[in-house]
């Protein structure tokens, strides 16, 4: 049943009201059971208190990616959702994250995306090797120096890719630690569902600091012209795209590499360790790895939720979505839908990769994907090879960074 203007009624089952998995942070460890429930029941579901909708099923959430109905311009949906007290804020930085790429629609995301690539293209992202390789190595020679312990997510899995990132961009290296609180403030903001007052504060924080930043550096590279992405953007022409457009995108590319590749290393370790037939499978046919990031992409998909906005009134799946309301696409969900994947529950390093939604799908898919792979890969041969007998810390705990949109562990120690 439909109400009006606002969606089902709920009254089904508990798990469709104060049940539903985002309500219970309990359920975010394991909200799979939930996720099947809904891709039966409910494939789609408006939320009442959340005012959103859910998609569950792989075909529909794959159709919706590219759905021109939808629009990925979603920063007034998260305005108007941030809490009246901070909204004064946020509008203050709102125009700099509407300009990101991945919230821009045709023509213009288009546009922003062929810019992107002039320094972010398959070629430049192969040449990293070699850098990926050695921040791998000195990563992993800190850890070898302080004992026999590490933590695989903290030590190694986020530190990697937002060092290799970092370098590429040419962010000077004593300014590391900052851009990866930035990037945690940033991901808070977006990735926690409800928006609060306090993740919207911090997040506009950073990203006036990080304005401010990155104009400065642009104006550096434009009176001291050096060989890294830094330096290419400062040079685009401005007839193709704006200065606030550049130090916006700067901003999104810095942003976006850290806690999803610290999430597929961290998964991947984490279901090799706890999956000790499909770890030994690996040990004996190094050549699974890739197979072995594809499945883990899947099974436990470091993005779980990405929001599209609606632009009309349309019927999809014998309901009713209005024009402004926010449609929440589950990649966690779609990746065990067994309508698309043969016995998706069960984690297999030799499963015939492809086909998972994990760097998104259409027009919008990830343009990190493959720098994202490739650290993970690099990484991964790296540890296993240097630390082959790693196993979990039983001494201590692990942390787990899962909220409506993310998938990780935060902290995963292992002793070798």
């Amino acid at each position: 049943m439909t109400v009006d203007g606002a969606g089902p009624v709920e009254s089904r089952d508990e798990r469709e009201g104060a049940g539903f998995f985002l309500n219970v942070p309990e359920k975010l460890d394991d909200p799979f059971p939930d996720l099947a429930y809904f891709r039966e029941k409910r494939p789609v579901f408006f939320h009442k208190g959340l005012g959103q909708w859910f998609v569950f099923r792989y075909e529909d959430v794959a159709a919706l990616f590219s759905d021109p109905r939808l629009s990925a311009d979603r920063m007034k949906g998260f305005v108007d959702a941030a809490p009246a007290s901070v909204r004064d804020d946020l509008r203050l930085v709102a125009p700099y994250l509407e300009m990101f790429a991945l919230m821009n629609d045709e023509p213009d995301h288009s546009r922003l995306r062929k810019f992107l690539r002039l320094g972010f293209n398959p070629q430049k992202i192969r040449a990293l090797r070699g850098d990926i390789q050695r921040i791998a190595d000195e990563l992993l020679d800190r850890v070898e120096e302080r004992g026999r312990r590490v933590d695989v997510s903290e030590d190694y899995g986020f530190l990697l890719p937002a060092y290799v990132l970092s370098d590429f961009m040419g962010f000077p290296e004593e300014d590391r630690g900052r851009v990866l609180q930035w990037s945690l403030d940033f991901i808070g903001f977006f990735n926690v569902v409800p928006i609060t007052a306090e993740t919207t504060r911090s997040m506009v924080e950073s990203a006036r600091e990080m304005i401010f930043y990155t104009r400065e550096l642009l104006e550096e590279r434009r009176r001291e012209p050096r060989d890294d992405f830094l330096g290419l953007l400062a040079n685009v022409k401005t007839d193709e795209v704006s200065e606030d457009e550049i130090v916006a995108n700067a901003m999104l590319l810095l942003l976006a590499g850290h806690v999803a590749p610290r999430n597929l290393i961290g998964n991947t370790v984490y279901l090799l360790l706890t999956h000790p037939e499909q770890f030994e499978l690996l040990r004996d046919e190094p050549g699974l790895l890739r197979g072995a990031l594809e499945e883990s992409l899947r099974y436990e998909p470091p993005v779980t939720l990405i929001p599209r906005i609606a632009l009309e009134d349309f019927e999809f799946g014998g309901e009713r979505i209005r024009a402004g309301q926010i449609v929440q696409l589950s990649i966690a969900s779609a990746n065990r839908d067994e309508r698309r994947f043969t016995d998706p529950d069960r984690f297999d390093i030799t499963k015939k990769p492809g086909g998972a939604l994990s760097f998104g799908h259409g027009p919008h898919g990830c343009l990190g994907a493959l720098l994202a792979m490739q650290e993970a890969e690099i990484s991964l041969q790296t540890l296993l090879r240097r630390m082959p007998d790693i196993r979990l810390d039983e001494e201590r705990e692990i942390v787990w960074y899962r909220n409506a949109a993310n998938r990780g562990p935060e902290s995963l120690p292992l002793v070798f």
